[in-house]
């Protein structure tokens, strides 16, 4: 069985647990008891994970979105070419099928096409094959590294960390982690995949350092 990492939301509220039982009209983002099932039932302003019951919402900047963009339609027209599964992007992960209070989004991931999951209107009750997380300044650099140790640990063979300050790609396994700055390959998942690193940032102005966190 896979190691379970502990699971830290940063500046998470107090230990104590608020739910509709404290205040029937509690917010939902106010309630730290909140479930993936009850989740996926709420019509929801953003994507938003669960850190222990609390919802999270993901924001994401312009140029975040411009780089989102760029390496899922290459991973789609790639897939298209080698439909050997599913590309996805905002689509909520519940990682730990035991522990309802958690899940996880990554800006883009890839599903093997044996595990693409049959209702695919439900969020999927399993770790992605490989998994794309996108920091921008206004992300905390310790918490995206928390959730590469999760998907790792859950069974997600590649996290591909793009860092846009740096210009580089941090290729994560459970083994290794590196910095790619010239060609993004994965050829044991995605056999004959390249993708320039340069073309992911082109054009891109490098991000402003007053909105890190």
């Amino acid at each position: 069985m896979a190691a379970t990492t502990d699971i830290i939301e940063v500046g998470a509220p107090p230990s104590r647990t608020l739910s509709t039982a404290d205040n029937p009209a509690l917010p939902i983002e106010q309630r730290t008891d909140v479930t993936v099932d009850e989740l996926e039932r709420t019509s929801l302003p953003y994507p938003a994970e669960l850190y222990n019951g609390k919802v999270v919402y993901k924001m994401a900047a312009f140029g975040h979105g411009k780089i989102q963009i760029r390496i899922g339609a290459k991973l789609d027209q790639y897939l298209e070419q080698n439909p050997i599964g599913e590309a996805v992007t905002e689509t909520n992960f519940q990682l730990w099928p035991e522990r309802r209070n958690q899940s996880r989004i990554p800006d883009i991931a890839f599903v093997k096409k044996e595990r693409v999951p049959k209702e695919q209107w439900r969020f999927a009750d399993l770790a992605p094959d490989l998994a794309v997380e996108i920091i921008s300044p206004e992300d905390n650099f310790l918490k995206v590294m928390n959730k590469v140790d999760a998907y790792l640990e859950q069974g997600t063979q590649i996290v591909w960390v793009v860092i846009a300050d740096t210009r580089e790609v941090l290729v994560c396994t459970a083994t290794s982690k590196h910095s790619v700055r010239d060609v993004l390959t994965a050829p044991e998942l995605l056999p004959g995949f390249e993708l320039p690193v340069s073309k992911i940032f082109e054009g891109l102005p490098l991000p402003d350092k007053s909105l890190e966190v």
